[in-house]
């Protein structure tokens, strides 16, 4: 009996996604940063101890600036970051900084050391990023404070963000590699 060939292609979800180009990729993590900012904005308390939520519209400007610096995923943001504002009662305009930082910050180090995706830079630029994103938060909370705030707050929404990060970061690539031509597909 003869062996058949195995096909190398993904299948199901995997097929779609490959084949899906960075409108699609950007609309999906859209979505996906909505819903978790939905759900954050409800009561989050198992047995009277407060949850900690992560700050997905992070996520997405990490994942998103893998991919190189684009006008789409920075109107996103600052869109995503009016209505963070909104919600946490910031200034308006923190948020739309502090994501457009991220988004920048990842851009310039994927471009400059991170051409093949390397797990290294891939493990270790968002540890990175983040912290910068959040120090930023620091900042603003304490100058619209008017006090130094709490740094363990931020220390634990750091944590759970890069956990999160970890499990849903492949939906934020939009395809493409920094540095190689708009339209390309990695």
């Amino acid at each position: 009996m003869a062996r058949q060939k195995s096909d190398s292609r993904p299948s199901g979800f995997g097929r779609i996604w490959a084949e899906a180009g960075p409108t699609s990729r950007l609309l999906a993590g859209t979505v996906l940063v909505i819903a978790i900012g939905l759900v954050g904005l409800t009561p989050k308390s198992v047995f009277g101890t407060e949850l900690i939520w992560p700050y997905a519209a992070l996520i997405a400007a990490m994942g998103w600036g893998r991919s190189g610096l684009a006008f789409r995923p920075m109107i996103v943001l600052m869109l995503l970051g009016v209505v963070q504002d909104v919600t946490a009662y910031a200034p308006l305009g923190c948020f739309g900084f502090i994501n457009l930082t991220a988004f920048g910050m990842s851009a310039l180090i994927h471009y400059h050391f991170d051409r093949d995706r390397s797990p290294i830079i891939t493990t270790l630029s968002p540890i990175l990023v983040y912290a910068a994103g959040f120090a930023l938060v620091w900042l603003f909370a304490s100058f619209n404070s008017n006090h130094m705030v709490q740094l363990s707050p931020l220390v634990s929404a750091y944590a759970v963000t890069y956990a999160l990060h970890i499990v849903i970061a492949p939906v934020f690539d939009l395809g493409r590699r920094a540095g190689t031509m708009a339209g390309t597909l990695s």
